[in-house]
C-alpha cells in the first residue's frame, strides 16, 4: 500500500488554483493524467470536498458502469451572456461552445482526450479571463477597492491613462465550459449522457442569507441537513435545461432512475449530521441496478 501511495504522490504537483481562471481546468488535467497511470481505472469522477454520496458504493458503481458513456452536463450556451470570446474563433467556433457543470464522470477514452488536448486548452488559457467588474465587487470588495484606488492614482500621475474596458472582458468560467466544449469540438457528443450526477442547488431566490446569494450554489449548513432534504434530492427524476427548452428524464439501463448520485455543497457539520442520522445509504436496501 505504501509503495502504491508513493507512486501516486510522485506524480501529483502542488498547483495554485484560482476560481474563474484557466488554472481550474489545468488542475483537472493534472489529476486525470495521474489517474490514467493506473490501467485499471475505467471511470474518472470529479467531486469536491463539499460533496456527499447519496447512495452506497455498490449502487453508485453499478449506475456509472451500466453505460459506456461519460456523464457530462452539456448544453448549447447562451452566447449573449458574454462568456464566449469571439477571439477564440476559428479554433473554437461559436457553434461548438457549450456550458455545463464541472462535476463530470469521464470514461477512460474521454479522460485521455482531455489530457492530450493541445488545441482547445490553450485557447481557454489565452482568452478566458476572470472579469473583475462589476460581478465580483461583492465577493472581493477589498480587491476591487484597491483596483479603484490604483486607477485614481494612475489618472493623477498620468492623465492619458485609460482603464481596460470591462464591457469587452469575457467572464468565461473555464471549468463550466472546457470539457463540454472540447468533446463537442472533437465530435464526441454522441458518446456522452448530457447531465451531471452531482446535484447543486442554484435556486436561491427564497434565501434570506446574503452570504448564500451570488456566483456559487447554496451551501447546506447543519440545520439544513435532514433526511427530508436528502430524500427530496433522491426523488428528482428529470432535469430541465432552459437554454435548450429540453427536459432530460433520467434513466439507467433504459429504466427510470434517480438523476443524482452525489450532492453538494455540504459543510462538514452538515455531512456528519447526515451520517449520524443514517440519511445516506443504499437505494431500496442493497438492491443494485438490474
Amino acid at each position: 500500500m505504501f509503495n502504491q501511495l508513493k507512486k501516486y504522490f510522485a506524480h501529483v504537483l502542488l498547483f495554485q488554483v484560482d476560481w474563474g481562471e484557466a488554472s481550474m481546468i489545468q488542475a483537472e488535467r493534472i489529476l486525470l493524467r495521474s489517474a490514467l497511470l493506473d490501467p485499471l481505472n475505467e471511470r474518472f469522477v470529479f467531486l469536491s470536498d463539499s460533496c456527499i454520496p447519496l447512495y452506497n458504493f455498490s449502487y453508485i458503481y453499478d449506475y456509472i458502469m451500466s453505460t459506456s458513456t461519460s456523464f457530462v452536463d452539456s448544453s448549447f450556451a447562451d452566447t449573449k451572456e458574454g462568456r464566449y470570446n469571439p477571439k477564440m474563433d476559428p479554433v473554437i467556433p461559436v457553434h461548438n461552445w457549450r456550458k455545463g457543470s464541472q462535476w463530470v464522470v469521464l470514461t477512460r477514452k474521454h479522460a485521455q482526450i482531455v489530457v492530450e488536448d493541445d488545441t482547445v486548452f490553450p485557447m481557454f488559457q489565452q482568452h478566458c479571463k476572470r472579469k473583475s467588474l462589476p460581478e465580483f465587487w461583492r465577493d472581493h470588495p477589498l480587491i476591487v477597492l484597491s483596483q479603484l484606488v490604483a486607477q485614481i492614482v494612475l489618472r493623477i500621475d498620468c492623465p492619458t491613462f485609460e482603464p481596460a474596458d470591462a464591457s469587452k472582458e469575457h467572464n468565461c468560467i473555464p471549468d463550466e465550459h472546457y470539457v463540454q466544449t472540447l468533446l463537442a469540438q472533437e465530435g464526441f457528443e454522441e458518446e456522452i449522457t448530457r447531465r451531471s450526477l452531482t446535484h447543486s442547488s442554484w435556486d436561491l431566490s427564497s434565501s434570506k442569507d446574503r452570504e448564500r446569494k451570488g456566483w456559487h450554489p447554496l451551501t447546506y449548513k447543519f440545520s439544513d441537513a435532514t433526511p427530508m432534504l436528502i430524500q427530496s434530492i433522491k426523488d428528482i427524476d428529470n432535469i430541465y435545461y432552459e437554454t435548450e427548452y429540453r427536459r432530460e428524464w433520467c434513466t439507467s439501463k433504459e429504466k427510470p432512475a434517480p438523476c443524482f448520485l452525489f450532492a453538494r455543497k455540504f459543510t462538514r457539520p452538515a455531512a456528519l449530521r447526515l451520517l449520524n442520522v443514517s440519511a445516506l445509504g443504499a437505494f431500496h436496501g442493497e438492491t443494485r441496478i438490474s
